[in-house]
């Protein structure tokens, strides 16, 4: 069952509480004290959503670009450390402030910033999930060969909708406390039964230049990486190194555990020989003991399940933007991000290295802003002497124009990992930039710490820094 703050199972009040509006507009505020959950649920939640098949599909790209069992393992693991780094302190802007990425990106961004964030956040989510589908729909065609990947995957997006519309928990608990862990023993049993069977010397060479190792990490944390923590974290206790503990169980699972999997999935089946469906097939058959329905529902319910936390995204960032319309509810936004990944799903085959397109936005483009919100929450004040409220949570009319200082750092850092990853239009390759996502974070906090420190030295030129509200000085001052 699905836990509450006391550890116990939530009542129908909660759920119907966080079906209608999971305090995701100004209207309903942050999220109550009283109303925090324990840390094993959010253990159970982060293995969920680590027991995953992108994580297999990622360790199986890493054998097709000729990675070792221990190269990809390396990387992996490397890219689950730089985003545990990066996700400690989003989390606890999430869960020190109780509110959702969109909703402190209008306090501290403005809002054209906090409307930029929400695009982003849409989008994301919804590329994840036409790739999660797409992949689904693959699956199904590997183990029964049914073929029309694409329309079932757009009508699993389409339904994949029912658990943030219904509220559908015991799905979710199913995914959580049944379907995951045996999906964890299973890849486990399928990783130790593997390495008894294959050479020790087994390596798949083809092409090593394909995925320099770099990149390949930086996959790694484009895979991992949700760019929105706060709206998961702000349900957690505020304190900073709360959630390390479920970060690294989660990493171990899907970066390690699942990524070597993927690998063995391909090392076995042959790499030249099959693709990712017809490859699950043959390891059904070589680890389940060829029940073909079970792999199927294992998929199914795992992929439905860590696509729940894809549409939450999308439906916290769609409230942002319009949950305060007079008359309009959450469910009226669940149906409309229905739509929005419907059409992903069908473009998604469209899209040449889908995956790689994915990882690599995904990698760059919300931690950039999440970066910036940290160092304007965390280190503004010791910077510039000035103290931002981010409660009362401002409507639309009352926040600011633009944090302009922090839409620039954004742009400034989501330009250079796209560029540094190969993914602007008509670029052809990517260049030799390093660990680029990394860098993208760092560029965004440097750049805002900067500007912010010049502009506070300014007089009058405060709202430059998306001040619309009085000031409180550290000194006494209250810069305009």
């Amino acid at each position: 069952m699905v836990e509450s703050s006391a550890g116990g199972e939530l009542s129908r009040t909660e759920i119907a509480e966080a079906v209608s509006h999971d305090y995701s507009t100004s209207r309903t505020g942050s999220v109550p004290l009283d109303k925090r959950r324990s840390r094993y649920h959010f253990v159970a939640l982060w293995i969920t959503l680590a027991a995953g098949f992108t994580y297999l599909f990622l360790g199986f790209q890493y054998h097709d670009a000729g990675y070792s069992l221990g190269k990809a393992l390396g990387a992996g693991a490397l890219g689950g450390l730089a985003y545990v780094v990066y996700a400690v302190p989003a989390a606890y802007l999430g869960s020190s402030t109780g509110q959702t990425h969109a909703l402190l990106a209008r306090s501290i961004l403005g809002r054209i910033g906090s409307a930029l964030v929400s695009v982003l956040l849409i989008g994301v989510a919804a590329g994840w999930t036409a790739f999660a589908f797409n992949l689904l729909a693959t699956l199904y065609d590997g183990l029964f060969s049914w073929g029309n990947v694409v329309p079932i995957s757009v009508l699993l997006a389409v339904l994949g909708i029912a658990n943030n519309l219904f509220g559908f928990t015991g799905i979710a608990a199913f995914a959580r406390f049944v379907v995951a862990p045996v999906m964890v023993v299973w890849i486990l049993f399928l990783v130790i039964k593997g390495w008894t069977e294959i050479p020790s010397t087994a390596s798949s060479l083809p092409d090593e230049g394909a995925l320099p190792f770099l990149a390949g990490i930086g996959v790694a944390i484009g895979s991992v990486m949700w760019g929105n923590e706060p709206d998961t974290w702000r349900y957690g206790k505020p304190r900073l190194a709360w959630p390390i503990p479920p970060m690294v169980l989660a990493v171990a699972v899907g970066l390690v555990l699942f990524v070597a999997g993927g690998w063995m999935m391909a090392e076995l089946s042959g790499a030249g020989q099959y693709d990712f469906g017809p490859a699950f097939r043959y390891v059904v058959g070589y680890s389940l003991f060829g029940a073909l329905w079970l792999g199927a529902v294992v998929a199914t319910v795992l992929q439905v399940a860590i696509n729940d936390g894809n549409y939450y995204e999308m439906v916290n960032a769609g409230q942002n933007l319009v949950g305060h319309a007079r008359g309009w509810q959450r469910w009226h936004t669940c149906l409309v991000v229905a739509v929005i990944a419907a059409l992903f799903a069908w473009w998604f085959p469209h899209l040449e290295n889908g995956f790689f397109t994915v990882t690599g936005w995904s990698s760059i483009a919300l931690p950039s802003a999440t970066v910036v919100m940290c160092v304007d929450r965390f280190l503004l004040a010791r910077l510039t002497k000035l103290e931002r409220p981010v409660a009362p949570i401002p409507t639309w009319r009352q926040a600011a124009t633009a944090n302009w200082a922090g839409i620039v750092a954004v742009v400034v850092a989501v330009l250079f990992g796209a560029w540094g990853q190969g993914l602007l239009p008509g670029q052809e390759s990517a260049p030799s930039a390093g660990l680029v996502p990394v860098e993208a974070w760092l560029i965004a906090g440097v750049i805002y710490a900067g500007l912010a420190t010049a502009i506070a030295r300014i007089p009058n030129a405060t709202r430059l820094l998306g001040f619309a509200r009085p000031l409180r000085g550290l000194e006494g001052d209250a810069p305009s």
